[in-house]
């Protein structure tokens, strides 16, 4: 797969529009690709991470961060990132630091819906073994299920659905690589009843077997 190089210009948008959950969102596909070229070299990895954030930084300045404040913090986080033994480590850091970075630079702009779906995916991750499905958070917060996804679409970057396969290979990639649970297990571990569900889906999104995944990776 080709380096996808509009996604980093789609993060610092999502961050000058103050949209949290979609720069989230985009932050999570482009540390998987910035992984992928590092050779597990966590070194590497920093650096662009550090490149990465710079062009957040600008992207929060025009939404009209406090200058002084977001360079405060912008230096705290470099530090901490140069301290980061793993990949893992400083993916983390980069992520809790984005996710300030948007309210640092416009707490004003989140709407009450912007704080639902934010809700809603905080929700989905915690759940992820048993995740609810968009009727039962539309019901519980008296919306239409119509409203709530088109909602969800617009702010979260991708529809529900696929917000939700995002985050299962997410926590499915971070079970295989920490943990030496069989393949069922990992697929149960993420509310998914069927194995060969799990490799198939697995197979499409990252082009290979979550058993071939794994002894990559470790082979590394």
């Amino acid at each position: 797969m080709g380096y996808r190089w509009n996604l980093l210009p789609r993060l610092a948008a999502a961050i000058e529009r103050g949209r949290r959950e979609h720069a989230l969102a985009l932050w999570d596909e482009l540390a998987v690709e910035i992984a992928d070229g590092c050779d597990g070299d966590p070194r590497i990895y920093v650096l662009r991470c550090a490149q990465c954030l710079s062009v957040c930084l600008r992207a929060a300045r025009r939404a009209g961060g406090p200058s002084d404040r977001l360079y405060d913090e912008h230096l705290a986080t470099l530090k901490r990132l140069s301290r980061a033994a793993t990949i893992a480590a400083a993916r983390r850091r980069t992520r809790a630091y984005l996710a300030d970075l948007v309210e640092t630079a416009a707490p004003a702009r989140r709407s009450r819906m912007e704080r639902v779906v934010a809700a809603i995916v905080a929700d989905l991750r915690a759940t992820i073994e048993r995740p609810k499905a968009l009727a039962t958070y539309a019901d519980q917060l008296e919306l239409s299920v119509g409203h709530l996804s088109r909602a969800f679409a617009r702010i979260a970057g991708r529809p529900f659905r696929d917000e939700l396969r995002r985050l299962r290979d997410e926590e499915a990639a971070r079970l295989l690589l920490g943990t030496r649970l069989p393949i069922a297990e990992v697929a149960r571990r993420i509310g998914l009843r069927s194995a060969s569900q799990f490799i198939a889906d697995f197979r499409r999104g990252r082009g290979v077997t979550p058993a071939r995944f794994r002894a990559e990776r470790r082979a590394r």
